[in-house]
């Protein structure tokens, strides 16, 4: 069970003015320099739209092309346990709907020295970490997620038969999937992968432009999208050429003290970015509410053309500058929290004008409706859900 090449399965029963600083900070915490996430998350558009993309070659042709293989990186915490579930849970329920057939592989990579509780959960291959200590706890998670992906794909290598789907979903973990992703035919050359745009990445920024040109040899910034490794649809045949790129870029950023501190906790993404451009992979990058993947409440109010909502903001009601209701995922760090999932307190009903939101924006209807679907979503998941309290280790 300690070997990194194992797979476990189980049968299914921001704006130009915010500096790069302050915008990572919002990622973490939803506010930055005294404006709210939704001032500052706003959708710009991407030009990174013309690059040549690669088709499978057709004697790789073993699934459907509108299938999907799905895939996520996690350290195994308490924290990201009880995430993972949740976006593992709600996953199962779209692959009841219609077109979930199409959902046809799902594999958590985990990082972690050792099995965890959800090994016989979630569909798990497990890799060597990087940092051990990141299985209790450190300060930049993600650092091991390129390393840990190419362990993954280099089992995948010796044993094809692990991916399932034409086309590969980088997830994270708290996303709740409320209807299934749609894919284009992976073996069509005309068809190309998609992505999210995240207002926060922002590569042509004067403060960025220094260290995007170090570590890309001096490339064109507008060629390097603002996005991230997920959620991204991507080829597999694209997805191991970028791989190697980005594992790379991850750990240069690392052993620069200024780049750490200038790009800080959405480095990672950067060096996704980079590596995008270099390999010149061809990926519509795509705002709600038009992103087939994800929209993200409170900022977005509507699902729009998404599949699957985002969760990294904290949504909190106020009425009377009295909190009413909240959804923090935060709160949800405890062991027995992951282990027994407990059901979520649902929004208060009926909808009323005049609440507000912790940055004293209003609470629409629309955004109402959101909330109680997500979260209703999230119950149905936690509804059949195993209890594991037995299995902690």
């Amino acid at each position: 069970m300690e070997t990194a090449d194992m797979f476990y399965k189980t049968p299914v029963t921001s704006p130009s003015s915010v500096t790069l600083k302050d915008a990572s900070a919002s990622a973490a915490g939803g506010k930055v320099a005294g404006k709210t996430i939704h001032s500052v998350l706003t959708s710009n558009g991407s030009p990174y739209q013309n690059f040549q993309g690669r088709i499978m070659p057709k004697e790789s042709k073993k699934h459907p092309g509108d299938t999907i293989h799905s895939i996520f990186t996690c350290g195994g915490d308490y924290y990201q346990d009880f995430q993972s579930r949740i976006m593992y849970g709600t996953y199962k329920l779209v692959q009841q709907m219609p077109g979930g057939d199409k959902l046809t592989g799902f594999t958590r990579i985990l990082h972690r020295m050792k099995p965890d509780e959800l090994m016989n959960e979630i569909p798990t291959f497990r890799a060597n970490p990087l940092h051990p200590k990141c299985d209790e706890w450190c300060d930049f998670p993600v650092a091991d997620r390129p390393n840990a992906v190419r362990q993954w794909m280099e089992a995948v290598d010796r044993d094809p038969s692990m991916v399932k789907g034409a086309w590969i979903l980088l997830l994270e973990c708290d996303y709740v999937w409320m209807r299934p992703v749609q894919a284009p035919d992976a073996y069509d050359a005309k068809a190309v992968g998609f992505q999210f745009m995240f207002d926060y990445i922002q590569p042509s920024h004067p403060t960025a432009v220094p260290i995007m040109n170090k570590l890309s040899g001096g490339i064109d910034t507008a060629r390097i999208p603002s996005s991230g490794p997920a959620p991204v649809l991507i080829r597999f045949t694209d997805l191991k050429g970028v791989v190697p790129e980005w594992e790379r870029l991850a750990a240069a950023i690392e052993a620069d003290e200024q780049a750490v501190k200038q790009l800080d906790w959405v480095r990672e993404m950067y060096a996704w970015d980079i590596a995008l451009a270099l390999r010149n992979v061809t990926l519509v990058t795509e705002t709600p509410p038009h992103s087939r993947l994800i929209a993200q409440p409170p900022h977005d109010l509507t699902l729009g053309d998404a599949a699957m909502l985002h969760y990294t903001w904290g949504t909190l009601y106020h009425e009377n500058k009295k909190e009413i209701w909240r959804w923090e995922k935060r709160d949800y760090t405890a062991p027995e929290k992951a282990l027994k999932v407990p059901m979520l307190p649902m929004p208060p009903q009926p909808w009323k004008q005049g609440w507000t939101l912790q940055d004293g924006l209003p609470v629409t209807k629309e955004l109402h409706e959101l909330m109680t679907a997500m979260i209703g979503q999230m119950n149905k998941a936690i509804a059949i859900m195993p209890d594991l309290s037995s299995a902690r280790v």
